[in-house]
């Protein structure tokens, strides 16, 4: 009897130690990742790179190898003269599809390469995320985006920002065009962090000012609901708070001066720290609701968040007034002397104001998209599990409200 009741008591702390191995407890904070931020780090990348691998594959699409080429070139002699094995795969279409990831996968197990690097905007970004996942992985793409229990942790990779990318460069996700049925679908995994990321700069006066300043604004928008999120903690608030102050001081200076260094690297440095935000807090409806809008639409992305923010920020307002009377603090708002509710609202009449300043658009008709399709694209965007933390339940109706407010 004794023997069995070791057994059975054995038995039960296995039970035990395996369903606390299958619930998942998100650390408050995590960050694996070595970041660089500092101009003309881009010539120092042959020593950095070899800390990560020998033989590396530098990920871009075919416009960003348009755009970066001399910058492309300058990487790939670095890691020559280091001895680094490099190899240029630019056959990623615009936006990057499930098919096409897999083509890159299947030359990549070739190569015998055991680095990735992305290099340029947020699609190389995500292809090369999405490669590092597949190259240790015998699976498709497009199962990937079932988020499956995978047999390997991704394969090593780098980031190479051409531009501020809203956090993408360093946040453990990516979305990318699943090909049947050409909508924008989601992968996150807690240990998708690059090994590093290579922030310069000057990389991003190659890149169109508009470009900078809109993907600018697409961080503002996830660093204002990181502040929200129900998994906010001192963390998410000191990098979110400070992101939006360097937006805040920078993006006007940007706008007048696209030519001024200073102001691009703070905004480089801003879109980091919202990755890192993100990375905990996990909320954002405006991005849910821009991926449904250019899965439905011709609408970018970037362009779609800054239009949605006000309305977001008006729905989540009365839930959460405490936190925005931070923003409307770092945004530069007076706020003695009135109410706690007037303080929040200077929150988003500050971001309409900014907008306002740097010719941002502020309604979807400027840019042809039909109402007919709000109720589709709210249905699309209630899929995303960026609404989980949200302070305020949000459902189909309300997201198609704020469409048509956003109209």
């Amino acid at each position: 009897m004794g023997e069995k009741r070791r057994y059975n008591i054995r038995f039960f702390y296995v039970i035990i130690s395996e369903l606390r191995l299958m619930t998942e407890i998100k650390p408050d904070f995590h960050l694996p990742s070595q970041i660089y931020i500092r101009q003309g780090i881009i010539n120092d990348i042959g020593k950095i790179v070899p800390r990560f691998g020998s033989r590396a594959i530098l990920l871009v699409t075919a416009h960003d190898l348009e755009i970066y080429g001399s910058t492309i070139e300058i990487i790939s002699r670095q890691l020559r003269d280091a001895g680094i094995g490099c190899i240029v795969y630019d056959e990623i279409p615009v936006p990057p599809d499930t098919e096409s990831i897999d083509n890159a996968a299947a030359y990549f197990k070739k190569t015998k390469c055991d680095l990735v690097i992305g290099f340029g905007s947020v699609d190389s970004i995500n292809s090369a995320k999405a490669l590092a996942v597949l190259a240790n992985n015998y699976i498709f793409c497009h199962d990937l985006l079932s988020n499956p229990q995978l047999t390997e942790k991704p394969l090593k990779f780098i980031t190479i920002p051409g531009c501020p990318l809203f956090g993408f460069e360093i946040a453990p996700l990516l979305y990318l065009e699943e090909i049947h049925d050409l909508t924008r679908k989601i992968y996150y995994n807690p240990t998708l962090y690059p090994e590093a990321t290579i922030v310069d700069p000057l990389i991003t006066h190659m890149c169109p000012a508009e470009k900078i300043i809109k993907g600018t604004i697409a961080s503002l928008a996830i660093a204002a609901e990181s502040i929200i999120s129900k998994v906010d903690n001192d963390f998410i608030n000191m990098y979110a708070l400070k992101s939006i102050d360097l937006i805040f001081r920078n993006i006007p200076i940007m706008y007048r001066e696209p030519q001024n260094s200073v102001p691009r690297a703070f905004l480089s440095t801003a879109s980091i720290m919202v990755g890192i935000a993100f990375a905990v807090s996990f909320l954002s409806i405006d991005l849910a609701v821009s991926l449904a809008l250019a899965s439905k639409t011709k609408l970018d992305i970037e362009s779609s968040m800054s239009i949605i923010l006000p309305h977001i920020m008006e729905f989540n307002l009365t839930s959460s007034p405490g936190k925005y009377v931070q923003m409307s603090k770092v945004m530069g708002e007076d706020v003695r002397e009135i109410t706690v509710i007037e303080a929040a609202i200077k929150a988003v009449e500050a971001i309409r104001k900014l907008e306002t300043d740097i010719d941002i658009p502020q309604r979807l008709s400027s840019y042809d998209v039909p109402k007919s399709i709000f109720k589709e694209v709210a249905e699309l965007a209630m899929t995303y599990p960026f609404l989980n933390n949200t302070p305020r339940e949000v459902n189909v109706n309300e997201i198609e409200t704020i469409l048509i407010a956003a109209y």
